[in-house]
């Protein structure tokens, strides 16, 4: 396994080279390091491909950079895979994994492997950043807005547990299978956020993260549903809205700002590629809650627990 896996391993240019204790490297500015577990049994629906697995393993990591402005620089990736995995299994799930690292350009300078009955990929990752955003900076007034719309990796999911392998419905289950981490857009952002988050636990639930780092309220005024969701939605008899606010795995970011900073920051994000949709906006209180049908009411902590019942 190591004979594979050495060669494969980025060389990250200090004194330490693939196969040492270690990695080292001169930064270049401030460092973010963050990372994120994998585990087959709880994250993995089955028939998934392996070469998914990887990917999704770096991409959750590197998500997690994405949300407070960091570029990713190298990524570390620990494996604890069952005896019985052939190396053809763990072939597909490394080509995942460099897949990942070609499309983010990320270097992958080392890890460890180790025995374990439930597969398990936890990625450690290294990123730098002129002016990391933190969860809890909003301000009262500060607007709400997302890089794109939700529930389609809900959709997805439902989809690959279902056995309803519609072609129809094939991007909704890309979206699940292949989730892209927001790099270019959060490094834009990061100029202008007051706070900022990934959505990979749902829109509901990150955004009473926020909450609880902030001590603020976030009321969500316009839900951002995708149209291909509300359309599997009432094809399966399932409530998009709950799709939309509880599903997870998303991988957008969540951002607030300044009102004065709308302009500038929807230009440059589209000059990167992706759309700045205006939720809501920042208020007194904590909480999240939205308006319904001319009422506010309080939204319910939808989204995903890793020890929740």
């Amino acid at each position: 396994m190591l004979d594979y896996l050495i060669p494969r391993l980025s060389f990250a240019g200090g004194h330490l080279r693939p196969g040492d204790d270690g990695v080292d490297y001169l930064p270049r500015g401030r460092v973010v390091v963050t990372g994120d577990m994998l585990v087959g049994s709880t994250d993995v629906p089955p028939g998934a491909p392996m070469e998914s697995v990887g990917w999704k393993a770096v991409t959750a990591s590197l998500s997690d950079l994405a949300a407070t402005g960091a570029r990713p620089v190298l990524v570390f990736v620990e494996m604890g895979l069952p005896p019985e995995m052939e190396l053809d299994e763990l072939k597909r799930i490394w080509s995942g994994i460099e897949m990942a690292r070609d499309r983010y350009s990320v270097m992958v300078a080392g890890g460890d492997t180790n025995s374990c009955r439930d597969p398990v990929l936890a990625v450690f990752a290294l990123g730098e950043a002129e002016r990391p955003v933190p969860r809890g900076g909003s301000r009262p007034g500060d607007l709400i807005g997302v890089t794109g719309t939700f529930g389609r990796a809900a959709a997805g999911l439902h989809s690959i547990l279902t056995r309803d392998l519609d072609h129809s419905w094939e991007a909704l289950r890309r979206s699940f299978l292949w989730p892209v981490a927001r790099i270019e857009a959060g490094a834009v952002a990061s100029r202008y956020a007051t706070a900022m988050i990934d959505s990979s636990d749902g829109l509901a639930r990150s955004l009473y993260d926020m909450s609880r780092n902030s001590g603020l309220g976030y009321l969500i005024e316009r839900l951002p549903v995708d149209d291909e969701v509300t359309r599997y939605a009432l094809t399966h008899g399932l409530d998009p809205e709950r799709l939309v606010l509880g599903g997870g795995e998303e991988y957008e970011l969540i951002i607030t700002f300044d009102p004065s900073s709308e302009r500038q920051l929807r230009e440059e994000l589209a000059s990167v590629g992706c759309e700045l949709i205006v939720i809501g906006r920042v208020v007194e209180g904590r909480g999240v809650w939205r308006v319904q049908d001319g009422a506010v009411v309080q939204v319910p902590e939808l989204g995903w627990s890793h020890f929740g019942r």
